[in-house]
């Protein structure tokens, strides 16, 4: 397996604001208005170290140090992807207020870092920082496809309809939350099927 791209399910919490209103609201609106969304981003990139002094040494390292993705299996690459969603929320006598939704992306990437690469050959580095970069390019979409999911969450949560229970609210978000991932899954499968895991945008093992 070269790369690996994994949406983890979601986990949620439901902030409750107790206290005065922040202000009045018309609890006959068929929906939630001017409810603030607030996307926080965190993205951490690692690199793990291989240390090979010829091409069949590199694969034996990669085989040996590549991150795990099941029990026996590695990945050259591997990326994954967290969405939570939080509501800013209030009960209140005539009902549950709304006042924000923060949704938070949380990407992981990890890629090789060949130490030796400088002393490689000219081919040699030029295949290696090719197959990288078309890693990155392959990845690139996954994060286009969870960036649109947070958007839509985001979005979806902001104008939920106006419910008279916070906990009741807090289940329609999260059912609403859960599509919008499935959504996404569906998404990324059709994606590296039809770009074969990447094989297509040349992921696949250099020829050193």
């Amino acid at each position: 397996m070269i790369f690996l791209s994994q949406f983890m399910k979601k986990g949620w919490r439901l902030l409750l604001v107790l206290g005065l209103a922040h202000g009045d609201m018309a609890w006959a609106a068929d929906t939630y208005s001017n409810v603030k969304i607030t996307p926080q981003s965190q993205i951490s990139m690692h690199f793990y170290d291989i240390q090979a002094d010829t091409a069949p040494g590199l694969k034996q390292q990669l085989m040996a140090s590549a991150p795990q993705v099941a029990p026996g299996k590695r990945a050259i690459g591997k990326a994954v992807y967290q969405l939570s969603w939080q509501l800013d929320a209030s009960q209140q006598p005539q009902g549950c207020q709304l006042y924000g939704v923060q949704v938070t992306t949380k990407v992981e990437l990890i890629l090789p870092n060949w130490l030796q690469l400088a002393t490689m050959p000219a081919d040699a580095q030029a295949s290696w920082n090719t197959f990288l970069g078309a890693m990155q390019e392959y990845e690139g979409k996954h994060k286009a496809i969870i960036k649109q999911a947070a958007l839509a969450i985001g979005d979806g949560l902001a104008t939920l309809p106006v419910n008279t229970s916070c906990q009741a609210l807090r289940v329609e978000a999260d059912r609403l939350g859960e599509m919008k991932i499935r959504e996404a899954q569906e998404q990324a499968r059709r994606y590296q099927s039809e770009t074969g895991n990447g094989r297509y945008m040349g992921v696949a093992y250099p020829n050193l």
